[in-house]
């Protein structure tokens, strides 16, 4: 059974504007601090993606659903990591961080659009 709605909740749709913006305004020159392990704006929403899926999860389900997107996404990244490495010859973790990253971003992402999109539908029923 879900719960009803709750206030705290416009926190969690509002937290990625606010953290989307600031890292846009203030800290673009600090992405790219480091030359050769540069940030994306993707790798640094993952930790609130997480805190957001674990809080939706608790919301919708009264359960932690962390244990399980976290296993499907390192199946996935298991699976692009082997097609990656037979691609190349020469296996360097700097070429593949910004793939994983993008795929932890997309896997995370999409997880969390359908427990926002899930959330909207129990406050009509």
């Amino acid at each position: 059974m879900a719960s009803k709605f709750q206030w705290v909740e416009i926190l969690l749709f509002i937290t990625p504007v606010v953290v989307v913006y600031m890292s846009h305004k203030y800290f673009r020159s600090y992405l790219n601090y480091f030359k050769g392990w540069p940030l994306s704006l993707a790798i640094i929403l993952l930790p609130l993606w997480l805190v957001m899926i674990h809080e939706f999860g608790w919301l919708i389900f009264d359960y932690n659903l962390v244990p399980y997107i976290l296993f499907i996404t390192a199946f996935m990244l298991g699976c692009q990591l082997y097609d990656f490495v037979r691609r190349v010859d020469e296996f360097f973790y700097r070429d593949y961080y910004r793939p994983a990253g993008q795929l932890v971003f997309m896997s995370f992402s999409s997880f969390l659009t359908g427990l926002i999109i899930l959330r909207f539908i129990t406050y009509f029923i």
